[in-house]
């Protein structure tokens, strides 16, 4: 199962050493209440005991108490109960509702694409950043489907088109500069053009953009 919130967690977690901000999410004008629900996953899976309680089996009925019938496999339909004629009645069929609605990428997914996106600023993420990046997500314990797509994404991340096309709220504008800012050091100019440009292409004005450099104690290019 694909967990967005917990890949983002972890590499939010890999980029602590730039603010010390993380004890800050959800604190602020700039709106990180999705970062510290990834943050919170993230030291979820991070905490969990390695090896589950096993829970207690069932007490026993009372001696010549009858015990109770055996539980409906899954997705069975309940047995209906017998008419005066001792006969037993047969529901209706419900309607059939369709196939449900697929799901579109979700707002971690967009965050963890804009993170990359920022990585690859100056046109590569080479062996060894994956590398890196990856072992970050050690700590996280990736599903194989986690650890598939998050490899996916560093092998061909998204371009800066791509990721403001995605962005469809002022909260969410914010969200993925902060993201970006805290993926690269910003210290050459392919990262300072590319930082400049998301920042305008979002359409942050400069107040939004001091107000997120000074929530993440980074200086602005």
């Amino acid at each position: 199962m694909l967990n967005p919130d917990k890949i983002l967690g972890g590499l939010l977690r890999g980029r602590s050493r730039r603010s010390g901000m993380f004890g800050k999410l959800g604190s602020g004008s700039v709106g990180f209440g999705l970062l510290g629900v990834a943050m919170e996953a993230a030291e979820h899976y991070m905490n969990k005991a390695k090896t589950p309680q096993s829970a207690a089996p069932p007490p026993s009925p009372p001696g010549g108490a009858p015990s109770a019938p055996p539980p409906q496999p899954p997705g069975a339909a309940p047995t209906p109960p017998p008419t005066p004629g001792g006969h037993a009645t047969t529901p209706p069929s419900p309607p059939d509702s369709g196939p449900a609605p697929a799901e579109g990428p979700g707002d971690a997914v967009l965050l963890i694409r804009a993170m990359i996106a920022a990585a690859n600023a100056d046109g590569m993420i080479d062996e060894d950043e994956r590398g890196r990046i990856l072992d970050k997500l050690k700590a996280v314990e990736l599903t194989p489907e986690e650890n598939t797509f998050i490899v996916q994404e560093l092998l061909s991340p998204c371009d800066l088109d791509t990721i403001v096309r995605a962005v469809e709220t002022p909260v969410m504008a914010k969200q993925v500069y902060a993201v970006s800012l805290m993926a690269i050091e910003v210290d050459t100019d392919a990262e300072r053009k590319y930082i400049t440009s998301l920042a305008d292409r979002l359409g942050l004005d400069d107040a939004a953009l001091d107000s997120i450099h000074r929530d993440l104690e980074i200086d602005r290019p």
